[in-house]
């Protein structure tokens, strides 16, 4: 009976008409296979895990709804399912570490900052990972072509003949924020352009005193365009140079990046560049799968990006 109802490999024969009849018994008994003792038995949940690193998912956020809808779209390619942990300050690192490695799932989709402490638990750990978004040494990790976007950023920003930039970096800590910085800024100065920098503690972007001044003082400064580290950044610039009354982009260029629109409409088309976090969290479930059934994965995969003309720059 057993053969039948879990469906377990035996070299047991059973007749179509008797598994049949199992089959209706179970159904008249309301019995269900043990989910739990399924698992034990086959050293597998088919469930797949996510850590957050970043506090909460929020669905209504562009940036996490891209990156949910590529993690289930991957989930379903590979007959998986999904469970969601994240960094809440209620729990230590010892209490998250041991719900990632108790069992529950097969292995884990990590987005983090490299400093997370978490990370170098997991990476010590047999569960097997893969980190998508911020690349960590020593764990299998798949992102966006960062440096790519943002040299072609400070190529655009130079063809259309400014020399100075007000660059809007991440107010966290970001391995994919920092290659963004570190790429633009090199490019820049291989053109002979000059890069103030700048920094909220706000990651939607917000304007602060010390940006503000910059901004006053641009045409002193000689700062025409802004390149923010993400595109809410670029949306809470936009926002405030409509309520400054600083034209863009004649007065100030803004450019921002990975590509997904505000979530209330912009009064213009953001110049950017297109990061495809869909593809990268989809690309990290097979990643992830493939790790499981024992095959070699590249320490960093890169997927591409692509520039996006709008009507900021």
């Amino acid at each position: 009976m057993s053969v039948v109802l879990n469906g377990s490999k035996s070299n047991t024969r059973v007749s179509p008409a008797t598994r049949e009849r199992i089959l209706e018994a179970a159904r008249e008994m309301g019995y269900t296979p043990n989910v739990l003792a399924r698992a034990l038995r086959k050293s597998s949940t088919n469930i797949l895990g996510l850590y957050f690193g970043y506090g909460h998912l929020e669905p209504h956020d562009p940036f996490h709804a891209e990156v949910l809808t590529g993690l289930q779209r991957g989930c379903e390619a590979c007959n998986k399912d999904l469970m969601i942990h994240y960094s809440f300050h209620r729990y230590s690192v010892d209490e998250v570490f041991g719900e990632l490695t108790g069992g529950k799932i097969d292995g884990v989709v990590l987005i983090a900052a490299p400093g997370d402490p978490l990370v170098s638990r997991v990476r010590g750990s047999n569960l097997p990972v893969i980190a998508m978004t911020d690349a960590i040494q020593g764990i299998p990790s798949i992102v966006a072509d960062d440096a790519a976007g943002s040299t072609a950023i400070a190529n655009h920003l130079h063809e259309k003949g400014h020399r100075t930039v007000l660059y809007r970096a991440c107010p966290g800590e970001s391995d994919s924020a920092s290659r963004r910085q570190r790429a633009f800024e090199a490019r820049a100065s291989e053109l002979g352009m000059t890069t103030f920098v700048g920094r909220t503690s706000d990651w939607r972007g917000r304007v602060e005193e010390a940006e503000a001044d910059l901004i006053a003082r641009r045409r002193e400064l000689g700062i025409t365009a802004a390149v923010c580290w993400g595109d809410p950044s670029a949306h809470a610039l936009l926002a405030y140079c409509k309520g400054n009354r600083i034209a863009v982009p004649d007065e100030l260029a803004i450019v921002g990046f990975n590509g997904i629109e505000s979530p209330v409409e912009p009064a213009k088309v953001l110049t950017t560049v297109r990061a495809y976090w869909s593809n990268v969290a989809q690309g990290a479930v097979h990643l992830l799968v493939n790790r499981l059934e024992g095959r070699e994965v590249p320490s960093l995969t890169v997927l591409p990006v692509e520039f996006s003309l709008g009507e900021t720059s």
